[in-house]
C-alpha cells in the first residue's frame, strides 16, 4: 500500500450526515493554512452526456491530485444529482481510459451493485473515498469506478485489471461490501474468454432458456430465474414483463417488527422489515407499487413497504381536523387517484363519522377537507375512483353516489355536491330483498367502467357467493329517462381476476398459464371482518398459516369456493371465489400490489 494513504483515510471514515451523505467532501471547511493532502496516484473524472456516451465519447475530463481538489470537484462539478438519465460518470486512475476493451481493462472485470433511483449518492461517495484513500488490499488491481444512471435504477461498478486473479477479485468484492456496509449480494461481470471466471451457463443456447422461462409459473420464481446469472437475466429480459398480482398483508395492525406478505401465486410468505417508527401502525389503504397509508397512531403517513421510502406531507396533511370536534377524525379506508409520488394525487378517505375527506398531495397549504354524510341513510361502505371521478357505495341499501369535487381558496380538493345516481337494479330478487341480504359490497374499475361486486346468500339454502355488475347507461328506448343507469351483470371476468378487501379492491389482468395458483375469472377476497372462533369450522385443509404474537395466536384460513361455482342460480353461473379469513388477529388481511421487481 502506497505511502501517504494514512493522510487520506480520514475523509473515508467520516460519519454520514442526517441526509445520508458523509461529512467529508460535502461539509468539510476549507482551511487556507492547511497543506493540501496529496492523492497517490492522480485520478481523473470522465464525464459525458447520454448522447456522447452512446457514441463512445467522453470529452470532459477533470483530474485531481489532492483531497481538496476532489472535494471541490465532487461538490461543484460531478455530484451524482447533476447526472441525467443515461449518463455514466467514471472515476479512474489518471492515464487509464475507461474502456472495457482498452489496453489496461481488456482482461479485467467489474464488481457491480444496483440501487433505486436517487439512492446511489452515499454509496458512490464511500466508494470514491475508499479508492482514493487506497483502502483496498489489492489496490493495484483496480482501474477505477463508474456510476451509471438508468431511469429507475442506478448502478455502481468497480473495474479491475485481471479477472483471472481470483484471490484479488474476491478480496476486492468482500472489502467493498464491508466499506459500504452493503448487505445484499453483488455481482462480478466478466466479458473475456478467461475460463476461470466464465459464467457457468453462458454457453447455453437461447432457445432452452426461453423454454425454461416460459415454464416458470409465478412472479417470485421469475425473479429467482433472473437472479441465477447474467445469461439467465438476459433471457428473462427478452420476455415482456407480466402484470403484478396483489399479495396479502396479513396483519395491517399489530406490533410485530416484521410484516408477513402472502403471495397467492405460489402460496409463499415474504417477510418485510418496517422502519422502527412504523411498528404498531394501522394501515388503512394501499396503492400499486407497494405503497401503504397509515393513520393510527397519528400522524397520517404514506410509506412504501418494500423500499421504506416515505412521502413528504405537510403538517396540515398529517391529520384531519373537523371544527366543533375534539381530537382528530379517524380514517377507516383511504384510496389514491394516482401514485402518491404525483403532486396531482388526490387522497379520498372514509372517516369514522361515515363522511368523506379529501386531500391533494401537491397542495400542502390546503390540508384535508371534510364533508359529513348527507343524511342518516347514507353510510359509506366503499369508495373508488373511476375515470377521474369519485364514487361511493352506501351501506344501508348499497346505493351508488357520485361526489362532485372542486377546490377551495387554498387549492385543496373539496366535495361540493353528492349526487345519488338513479340506478335500476336488475337482480333476480326485488331491490328491497336484495339490499337487506347483501353480506358485503365493493366498487372498483373494471374494463374502464365502474363495477360492483356483492356477496349474498341469495337464498336461505345457499352459501353466500359473489355476483359482479357493471354500471351502464340506459336510454329512452328502454323506457327510462336519459341519464338513468342500471347494473348489468358480468357473467365472466375474462382475462381478469378480482381482488377484494375492506381496504383495497382491484381488477387485475392475469396472463394465461403464468401465475401459479391465481386463475383468471376468479375472485380473491379478504373477509371484511375478523372471525370469532365459533364462526368457522376448524379444518386442517383450510388453515394455511398460524402465527404467534404478543396478542395471542392468529390463524389464517383459505376457503376455495370452486366447488360452489359449478352450481347455478337459475341461469346465472357463479364466478369462482377464494376467501381469506383471520381468527384472533386485530384486523383482516389487506391486498397490496408489489412493485415491478
Amino acid at each position: 500500500m502506497a505511502e501517504g494513504a494514512d493522510t487520506v483515510r480520514a475523509p473515508a471514515d467520516a460519519e454520514p450526515t442526517e441526509k445520508g451523505e458523509t461529512s467529508g467532501p460535502e461539509s468539510g471547511a476549507d482551511d487556507d493554512s492547511a497543506a493540501p493532502q496529496p492523492v497517490e496516484p492522480t485520478w481523473a473524472f470522465w464525464i459525458g452526456d447520454p448522447q456522447e456516451e452512446s457514441a463512445g465519447r467522453r470529452n470532459t475530463v477533470h483530474t485531481f491530485s489532492t483531497v481538496d481538489d476532489f472535494r471541490s470537484l465532487y461538490k461543484n462539478v460531478i455530484h451524482p444529482s447533476k447526472l441525467s438519465v443515461g449518463a455514466d460518470l467514471h472515476c479512474f486512475k489518471n492515464k487509464t481510459e475507461p474502456k472495457c476493451k482498452g489496453a489496461i481493462c481488456a482482461k479485467g472485470g467489474a464488481w457491480t451493485i444496483s440501487c433505486d433511483e436517487g439512492k446511489s449518492q452515499p454509496l458512490w461517495l464511500h466508494t470514491l473515498l475508499a479508492l482514493i484513500g487506497e483502502q483496498f488490499e489489492y489496490d493495484n488491481e483496480i482501474c477505477g469506478a463508474v456510476l451509471s444512471v438508468r431511469g429507475r435504477q442506478e448502478t455502481i461498478a468497480i473495474w479491475t485489471k485481471d479477472a483471472t486473479n481470483e484471490a484479488a477479485q474476491l478480496s476486492i468484492g468482500k472489502q467493498w461490501k464491508e466499506f459500504l456496509e452493503y448487505k445484499d449480494s453483488i455481482e462480478f461481470i466478466h466479458d473475456s474468454d478467461a475460463p476461470a471466471v466464465q459464467c457457468w451457463s453462458s454457453t447455453f443456447p437461447d432457445d432452452p432458456l426461453d423454454v425454461i422461462y416460459n415454464k416458470v409459473p409465478n412472479h417470485c420464481s421469475r425473479v429467482r430465474f433472473a437472479a441465477v446469472c447474467r445469461s439467465w437475466c438476459t433471457a428473462a429480459s427478452r420476455h415482456p414483463a407480466l402484470p403484478e398480482l396483489p399479495w396479502l398483508l396479513l396483519s395491517p395492525r399489530d406490533r410485530d417488527t416484521t410484516k408477513r406478505l402472502y403471495c397467492p401465486e405460489d402460496s409463499k410468505i415474504l417477510h418485510i422489515s418496517l422502519p422502527s417508527d412504523f411498528i404498531g401502525n394501522w394501515f388503512v389503504g394501499s396503492h400499486d407499487g407497494g405503497w401503504v397509508a397509515s393513520f393510527e397512531p397519528p400522524p397520517f403517513r404514506i410509506v412504501n413497504i418494500f423500499s421504506s421510502v416515505e412521502v413528504v406531507l405537510s403538517e396540515k396533511q398529517k391529520g384531519i381536523i373537523c371544527s366543533g370536534r375534539l381530537g382528530q377524525i379517524i380514517i377507516w379506508k383511504i384510496i389514491f387517484s394516482k401514485p402518491p409520488t404525483s403532486s396531482d394525487c388526490i387522497l379520498a378517505a372514509i372517516t369514522d363519522n361515515h363522511g368523506i375527506a379529501l386531500c391533494r398531495i401537491g397542495c400542502p397549504n390546503g390540508g384535508w377537507t371534510t364533508k359529513g354524510h348527507v343524511s342518516h341513510t347514507m353510510v359509506l361502505a366503499d369508495i373508488a375512483f373511476c375515470d377521474g371521478d369519485l364514487y361511493g357505495l352506501t351501506r344501508d341499501r348499497w346505493e351508488l353516489v357520485k361526489f362532485e369535487i372542486d377546490t377551495d381558496e387554498d387549492g385543496a380538493p373539496m366535495v361540493v355536491a353528492v349526487d345519488r345516481l338513479v340506478v335500476t337494479p336488475v337482480h333476480q330478487q326485488p331491490p328491497s330483498v336484495w339490499a337487506n341480504r347483501v353480506d358485503a359490497g365493493y366498487i372498483f374499475e373494471l374494463h374502464g367502467k365502474l363495477a360492483t361486486a356483492v356477496r349474498s346468500p341469495w337464498s336461505p339454502n345457499l352459501r353466500p357467493f359473489f355476483r359482479v355488475f357493471e354500471l351502464v347507461d340506459m336510454d329512452a328506448s328502454e323506457g327510462m329517462a336519459r341519464g338513468t343507469h342500471k347494473w348489468a351483470e358480468v357473467l365472466s371476468l375474462g382475462d381478469f381476476a378480482l381482488f377484494l378487501g375492506p381496504n383495497c379492491s382491484k381488477a387485475v389482468h392475469v396472463s394465461a398459464d403464468k401465475h401459479g395458483g391465481v386463475k383468471r375469472n376468479h375472485i380473491y377476497y379478504s373477509y371484511h371482518r375478523r372471525l370469532a372462533q365459533k364462526e368457522i369450522h376448524l379444518s386442517s385443509d383450510l388453515v394455511f398459516l398460524t402465527r404467534s404474537n404478543n396478542e395471542g395466536d392468529s390463524v389464517y384460513y383459505r376457503e376455495d369456493g370452486e366447488a360452489f361455482a359449478a352450481a347455478a342460480v337459475g341461469d346465472i353461473d357463479r364466478i369462482g371465489a377464494v376467501g381469506y379469513y383471520v381468527r384472533g388477529g386485530p384486523n383482516p388481511p389487506m391486498w397490496l400490489l408489489p412493485p415491478d421487481i
